[in-house]
């Protein structure tokens, strides 16, 4: 590639501006901070970085590896906050050591509040630290998606990956959320007869009674003789009539609302185009925030295209506050789980009763997940890669366990890109591109609850359903739309599930047993939430070696970059 006039061609480096400097000067007399390890990428056109294609089997790591770059100056390790290798007791200073302590604690705490039946008023108390910090979190979680993403997208633009990156992150997660609905379905399907022991009790239905107001301000009562008398003078004194709905008119006044296909098809559109994109960050409308910020970086590459971009240096900026900030935040992240597990678990007044009817919908689902992220992912990263997945995966565990103590995919976004960063395998502009997009549309953890719960419903329904190779295609596409919708936000799931029942089976009413999959939701929710976290790694991670090599290929033949 000849840009002629002395000119170097655009390129990319991995860290800003005093790293750059650091990297150039003559002697290095200190390494990163790990503000500097985490920061945005920054865009410059002196000094860049050129790609050099090695062989087949060698390493794929986006950086550090000498066979991918031909200019190459002193390697500086990157550092991150988890370190914690000097003293006798320094383990206890990693952030992963202080999360799974979080995480016993508020297991023990929580379960003995729940014997010793505490108020609401004390759930709520235990349960107060871990919303305050979630509420922090997630009010710098939305202008930080914009600036990372609207600078990564301004990355990848300006390699001209823009279309293969958008194209594969699509369809790899359409394909991963559509192979675990699939695989739910299967071990649900398989371990659907288990449920045959079980012997469902409907709890009894609860009686409706009114009281009648009469015009002169008294209450109708019965008499000794059976004549109503608008003569009682207060409520607690006055004959309470049962209401019998005889023509089912009434409405129903229940947690969950139907949703129809259409309609779910609509809010996804509706929430990927926002009229208003101011209030779609005070909403928090993150799809609304994503397809701006994506709109925005590409944009102001094309339209900004001189050396130097005040505005993409602006956001750079602004995303390193935001790091900053949420750093912090995440420093306190081991009280928050104590704090969030402990307050859910306390809560807890029926699940003694239910243990033997949701025990086989907790096992469907937590075999379904160990097979798709212990099993099949690591087998579709070695295919990629050609590498040893496990080491890889070892570096998900920070989020792994804020994850299952958050249940939520969005508190859970700044530490996902930090573990994905750590690895040193994926450019920070195409993490923040695959996982910020990940965090909202790719729920394959959600997407694998669905055929578990419907299953369960089925099986401990009162009446006969039956589940064709029809209804079974039905789960998996329904099951994979409406994991699309679902927020990145706790309990959001819960909803959909009926949602997918009235789907699949308009004709059948909900099951009681539907109250036993609310009373358990807590964990299975955070199952769910761990593996849309460590999916969306996966992901980057997949992405980040098949673009690379779709580069190096264009490169060899002498196309522009």
């Amino acid at each position: 590639m000849n840009y002629g006039n002395g000119q170097n061609p655009p390129g990319i480096i991995l860290y800003d501006e005093p790293a750059r400097r650091l990297h150039n000067s003559s002697s290095i007399d200190e390494a990163l901070t790990p503000l500097d390890s985490i920061s945005s990428p920054a865009i410059y056109y002196n000094d860049p970085i050129y790609l050099q294609k090695g062989p087949r089997g060698a390493s794929k790591s986006v950086v550090g590896t000498p066979n991918r770059f031909m200019y190459q100056p002193e390697e500086i390790p990157m550092e991150y906050p988890d370190d914690g290798s000097s003293g006798r007791f320094a383990f206890l200073r990693r952030t992963t050591v202080q999360i799974i302590i979080g995480v016993v604690l508020g297991i023990g705490i929580g379960v003995l509040l729940s014997r010793l039946q505490a108020s609401s008023d004390v759930s709520d108390l235990v349960n107060l630290p871990g919303k305050i910090f979630l509420r922090a979190l997630k009010c710098f979680v939305i202008p930080m998606v914009f600036c990372s993403l609207s600078t990564g997208v301004a990355n990848i633009v300006l390699l001209r990956k823009v279309s293969a990156v958008g194209t594969r992150t699509a369809l790899y997660f359409v394909l991963s959320s559509l192979a675990a609905t699939s695989l739910s379905l299967g071990v649900s399907l398989l371990l659907r007869k288990l449920h045959s022991d079980l012997q469902f009790e409907p709890r009894p239905p609860e009686v409706a009674f009114m009281h009648f107001l009469c015009p002169d301000g008294k209450y109708i009562n019965i008499v000794n003789d059976s004549r109503l008398d608008c003569g009682a003078t207060a409520m607690n004194t006055t004959t309470a009539f049962e209401l019998i709905d005889l023509s089912n008119i009434i409405l129903d006044n229940s947690p969950v609302q139907t949703v129809t296909v259409t309609e779910q098809v609509t809010k996804i559109l509706q929430s990927i185009f926002p009229v208003n994109i101011f209030q779609s960050f005070q909403d928090g409308v993150l799809m609304s925030v994503i397809m701006f910020s994506i709109a925005f970086g590409a944009a102001a590459m094309q339209a900004l295209p001189q050396q130097t971009s005040p505005l993409l240096e602006l956001l750079n900026q602004m995303n390193k506050i935001f790091f900053f900030v949420i750093s912090k935040l995440v420093d306190w992240s081991p009280v928050a789980v104590c704090s969030l597990i402990a307050g859910s678990l306390s809560s807890q007044k029926s699940l003694s009763k239910a243990v033997n009817h949701v025990g086989m919908l907790v096992l469907s689902n937590l075999v379904s997940a160990l097979i798709f992220e212990l099993i099949f992912y690591p087998i579709v990263l070695w295919l990629a890669t050609r590498r040893n997945p496990f080491p890889f995966m070892k570096q998900m565990a920070p989020c792994v366990y804020f994850a299952f103590g958050s249940a939520s995919s969005l508190a859970t976004l700044p530490i996902t890109l930090r573990c994905v960063e750590s690895t040193r395998e994926v450019s920070r502009a195409l993490s923040s591109f695959v996982v910020t997009i990940g965090s909202t549309v790719h729920m394959e953890g959600t997407a694998m609850l669905f055929p578990n719960a419907i299953i369960f419903l089925v099986a401990t329904s009162k009446t006969e359903i039956e589940i064709g190779p029809v209804q079974c295609v039905l789960i998996i596409l329904v099951s994979l739309l409406a994991s699309l919708g679902v927020a990145p936000i706790p309990n959001a799931g819960l909803l959909m599930v009926y949602s997918v029942w009235s789907t699949i089976f308009p004709d059948e009413e909900l099951p009681l047993s539907y109250s036993y999959l609310v009373a358990i939701y807590w964990y299975l929710d955070r199952v769910n939430t761990v593996c849309n976290v460590v999916g969306d790694a996966y992901m980057a991670r997949v992405i980040a070696e098949q673009v690379d090599e779709a580069f190096e290929n264009s490169n060899n033949q002498g196309d522009d970059v």
